[in-house]
Parts: structure tokens; sequence; C-alpha cells
């Protein structure tokens, strides 16, 4: 462009007389003469082309695109709050096959949510794409969302009644403050010790390093330090507390209150906040339901975690030995105490988890009772000589068959009271002291072998965990939809006061 202006002011030149502008400079004369040669030259635009009236895309949705988002947005939350990709897959098929003329394909990949439609040979098809961010679980939306799909499928509701209940759901979310989830952590570090001993001095303790745990896991998430990071600080920290404690002992054996504290139970009550033992059983859970891809990604994420905490714990140790204290680290002396502090255990700590999942009132008190049945279950089974391995998928198939069947009766989500339900069961401690031993001997070595064999067993025991919940999950089901059944045909007291009175 510059170009072609210059060139036209320079052949312009040859038609003027460069005496007849006298009293300019040349560099005047050149700047005058291209802003006219500007003015009249337009270089891009031919003079006849005529503008051309596009048409405005409407911005509203089709219904089949609507019913599709409101399938996406449901599947989002309810995965990236725990359920399992099973559950998830199964609600979204049932909105889409209430909403939409053509069938959907859904795949859940763990941070991936895809939405696939094939809307015949005249038509593209529809692929929906969403990323799914981890959300803090809450038991109270889930059962909001939950309900709302079982309206749908049941076609209870209109689409645009179903976006406005979405809409109204998700805006008033209910949830703890973030205190009370604090205290419930901190109720499942006493629920633990409770399991090993009924010192109270080592329950307020145990309460006291749980809350201080969850204290310290929520500021750094919150400031977005990386999980592994997060594990390794707090590992750390439980540690060097459990070690400045067992020097306090040490050095003050006089004071009563004192010789009832065991800093090794405390250590454990506080780690074991940190053992990803219920992540493990639901990738295991989403391997037996064939999503392998979501259970690989899951079980990556529990390697790495747990490897946060043996980090944390050896720099423990090793700041330990530096202020010349040692203490095991392993719960191999620990023994569990009566069966009575046991139940008590087991109640307090599926409720708290229940609670610290925002769980309502009576979801907590139902979550307590069906951990101290499971609970009861594998030590019964156990009493009478069976292994723990079967004994504890026994119970936890008691905890998946229970909770389906009582969760339309008192209106929560299944997957509140069967997650609370197995905490007692999951193999935490045996999780941790497998590691332990691992870390803290050489290849080889006795005790090192010891630990592989206890880490394998772990990992069994999640297994049948994992098929357990599954399995009794499946079979409840059919059993509540028959119970459900049962009860509409039931006569209700309205309808027997009308007959008494006409009666009369």
């Amino acid at each position: 462009m510059i170009f072609s202006i210059q060139t036209v002011a320079t052949s312009r030149l040859a038609y003027y007389n460069y005496n007849d502008m006298p009293h300019l400079p040349t560099h005047k004369v050149l700047l005058k003469l291209a802003k006219s040669a500007a003015k009249k030259i337009d270089l891009n635009t031919p003079s006849n082309l005529s503008k051309i009236d596009f048409e405005k895309i409407d911005e509203n949705l089709t219904p089949n695109m609507r019913a599709l988002r409101l399938t996406m947005s449901i599947a989002d939350q309810l995965f990236s709050m725990g359920v399992a990709a099973s559950d998830v897959v199964h609600s979204a098929l049932a909105i889409t096959n209430t909403y939409c003329k053509r069938p959907v394909h859904i795949d859940i990949s763990y941070t991936l949510l895809t939405i696939s439609q094939d809307r015949g040979i005249n038509k593209e098809p529809l692929t929906m794409i969403r990323t799914i961010t981890t959300r803090t679980t809450n038991y109270q939306t889930i059962q909001s969302l939950q309900e709302l799909a079982k309206m749908i499928r049941s076609r209870q509701i209109t689409l645009s009644d179903a976006e406005k209940q979405l809409k109204k759901i998700l805006e008033s979310s209910k949830s703890y403050s973030r205190w009370m989830v604090y205290l419930s952590d901190g109720g499942i570090g006493a629920g633990i010790s409770i399991l090993y001993t009924g010192s109270i001095p080592i329950i307020v303790l145990s309460f006291l390093i749980g809350f201080l745990t969850s204290w310290i896991l929520d500021k750094l998430d919150r400031i977005g330090v990386p999980s592994f990071f997060i594990q390794v600080i707090a590992a750390a920290g439980v540690t060097v507390i459990a070690a400045v404690l067992t020097n306090f002992i040490n050095n003050y054996e006089a004071l009563d209150i004192i010789s009832y504290i065991n800093p090794t139970l405390i250590a454990i009550s506080g780690i074991v906040l940190l053992v990803a033992g219920m992540m493990i059983v639901g990738a295991l859970q989403d391997a037996i339901d064939e999503y392998y891809l979501t259970a690989t990604a899951r079980i990556l994420k529990v390697i790495m975690k747990t490897g946060g905490i043996v980090l944390g714990v050896t720099i423990g140790l090793y700041i330990a030995k530096k202020m010349n204290t040692n203490f095991a680290t392993t719960p191999d002396g620990l023994a569990l105490t009566s069966i009575t502090y046991q139940y008590i255990g087991a109640a307090i700590t599926a409720a708290c988890f229940a609670l610290g999942n925002h769980s309502r009132l009576t979801g907590i008190i139902l979550s307590g009772v069906v951990g101290v049945a499971g609970y009861y279950c594998s030590i019964v089974f156990i009493n009478n000589g069976m292994e723990a391995i079967p004994a504890s998928g026994i119970a936890a198939c008691a905890v998946g068959l229970s909770s389906t069947v009582i969760s339309r009766i008192w209106r929560i989500p299944s997957v509140a009271t069967i997650s609370a339900g197995i905490i007692p069961l999951v193999p935490g401690i045996t999780l941790y002291n497998g590691l332990m031993q691992v870390v803290q001997n050489s290849p080889g070595t006795a005790l090192f072998d010891q630990g592989m064999g206890t880490l394998l067993r772990a990992f069994m025991i999640a297994i049948t965990i994992a098929a357990g919940a599954s399995f009794g999950n499946i079979i409840g089901r059919p059993m509540r939809r028959k119970l459900i059944k049962l009860h509409n045909k039931l006569p209700s007291l309205s309808n027997l006061s009308i007959h008494k009175q006409n009666k009369s």
C-alpha cells in the first residue's frame, strides 16, 4: 500500500513544475501529493460490490440439545462427587431415553465425560465433551440429583421444569461449614483409636490430631498445592508431632496421664485419614463394572497419594532421629480392645464419615447403624473360623444390600450409606502397616517379605469389599423395586378410614 502511494505520488510529480511551489520544502511537497493520491484511489474494493444480507443464526437450542446438556450437567455433578461410573451412566441413560428420540452413547474416562448421538444418515452426529473436575462430596446434592433423574425416568416432569429444577438444586446446595468437616475428620481419628483402646487421653489426642490434619489438608488444597505434596506435608507433620509427644513422655514419665498415651496409635489415627483406602475400593469397583480406564486412573492416583504418605513418614522419622527420639510407626504390637468399644468405634467412624460428606441427620444416623452392622458381620464370620478376606466381602455385601433397600425408604442416596458403612472394613491400617514394613526394611529380609504379604492382604481385602458392595447393590435393586410395588398395593390409612366410615 505504501509502495503504491509513493509510486503514484512520484508519477504525479511529472505533471507539476517544482517551480510552481517554491514556498514549500521538497518533503512537504511529496507528502501533499501522497495524501492527494490516497484520497482519490481505492486499491482494494471494487466500485460495483454490493452488500450481502446474512441470515442470523437462532440462539435457541433444540429440545434434543437441551436434553443432552441437562444430561451432561447431572452426570458431571454426580461423577465429580464420587458416585460410581456405572451408576452415573445408568442415571444419564434414563434421562436421554426419556427426552431424546435417538439413542445416546455415554462414556466416562475419569476426567472426561463424552455424550455421542447418531441422528441418522440425513443429519450430522452430535458429540459433547466436558472435563470433569473433582468436587467436594455432598450427599444432600447427590440425593436431590438422583431424585430428579428418577422423576425424569418415570416421566413425571417436563424438560423445561427439569432444567429449572436442576438450576434450583445447584444454586441452593446445602453443605456444612468447613469447621464441621474438620470436626468430622477428628471424629474419624477418634473412632479408629477406640478400636484399639478405651483410654480417654488417647481418644482426645487422636481427635485433635485428626482435626489438625483435616485443617492442614484443606488449607493446602485451597492454595493449590498438588495432592502428592499435601500428603507429604501432612504425613511428615503427624509423624513429627508423634515424635515430639514421645520425647515429652520420656522426659515426664512421673505424670500419670502421660503414662497412658501411646504415640504410635496417635500417629496412626492421623495418618490413616490420609490413606486412600476408600479410593482404592472405588477404583476396584469401577474395574469390576468394566470401566477399566477410569479404574486405572484412580489406581494411579492411589499410588501417588500413598507414595506421598511414605515419603512424608520417612521425612518425619528422619527429623525424629535428629531429635534422638525413636518410636514404632507400625501397629504390630497393638491389639483390638473389647468388642463393645469396637462397635462404638465403628459407629463413630461411619457416622463421622457421613457427616464430613454433608449428609443429612437421618443419613448420619443410618450410616452409623449400617457401619456397626457391617462390622458385626465381619466379626461373627471371623470368630467362626473364616479368614478376614472373605469375611470382609460378605460384610460389604450385607452393607450394600441393606443400604440399597433402605435408601428409598428414608430418601438418602445408597452411595452415602454404602461408603460410610464399609469405612470400618476398609484396610487402611493394614495398608499403612505393609507400606511401613516395606520402606523400613531391606529387600530380601524377613520383615520386607512380611510387608509385601501385608500389602497383598490389604489389596485382596479391598477387592472383596468392592466386589461385595457392588454385588449387594446389584441384588438389592430388584428387591427394592418389589418392596415398592408391594407398598403401593397396600391400602393407605386414609382409604381405610373412608372405608370404615362408609361401612358404618
